[in-house]
């Protein structure tokens, strides 16, 4: 059975540090592919800048254009609803039948997951893949994964990472103050950025 991960975000823009993640998920959870989602409405934060869905959609189809084993859908920019985590892997389920679907999810925001939408739901439907960065609580991280093991019993792989360097904010930031930022974001994405004068307004 392929093992297909899911990383969503709303990639803006999407930088080296989301190419450095996927990576190391699919090394350390043994993914065959990773399928990147660009969200479409996020129901708990607004999208920054002066970007449209569309153009955050072409953006990471750029970023990602140079690596086979990654893939991206617009599943979520096709629906008018808030981009509920469950409701995506429900439609993926469905688009991917033979897949185990395995999701990806910042060491940050492992804590919170029991307070999503839903979110015993979203246990049946995946694997969690917990990343388990440098700065973050283990404490709290390890009691989390064990919590969702006992009470949903939750199936869940962790994958250490470095931590990054680099943030969406900061790049939009640096780009609104014509700050160089060759060295975080692909040649065609920065290409596309400057061409559409995405971020061009002091965010």
């Amino acid at each position: 059975m392929q093992r297909l991960g899911i990383f969503g975000g709303t990639f803006n823009p999407p930088h080296k540090g989301h190419i450095y993640i996927a990576l190391e998920a699919i090394k350390g959870a043994a993914l065959d592919k990773m399928l990147f989602v660009p969200c479409g409405n996020p129901p708990h934060k607004s999208v920054e800048g002066n970007v449209s869905p569309v153009q955050r959609f072409e953006m990471t189809r750029l970023a990602i254009a140079d690596y086979p084993d990654f893939e991206i859908t617009d599943l979520e920019m096709k629906s008018k609803e808030p981009s509920y985590t469950l409701k995506t892997l429900e439609k993926l389920k469905i688009l991917y039948p033979d897949a185990k679907l395995c999701f990806v999810v910042g060491g940050d925001s492992v804590r919170d997951m029991k307070d999503w939408y839903h979110s015993e739901e979203i246990f049946k439907l995946a694997e969690i893949v917990a990343l388990r960065r440098g700065g973050i609580d283990d404490s709290i991280f390890e009691s989390s994964i064990e919590l969702y093991k006992e009470t949903y019993d939750a199936e869940i792989t962790v994958v250490d990472i470095l931590p990054t360097d680099v943030s969406s904010s900061e790049l939009r930031r640096k780009i609104a103050k014509g700050c160089d930022v060759a060295d975080l974001i692909a040649p065609s994405v920065l290409e596309y950025i400057k061409e559409f004068e995405i971020y061009k307004d002091k965010i």
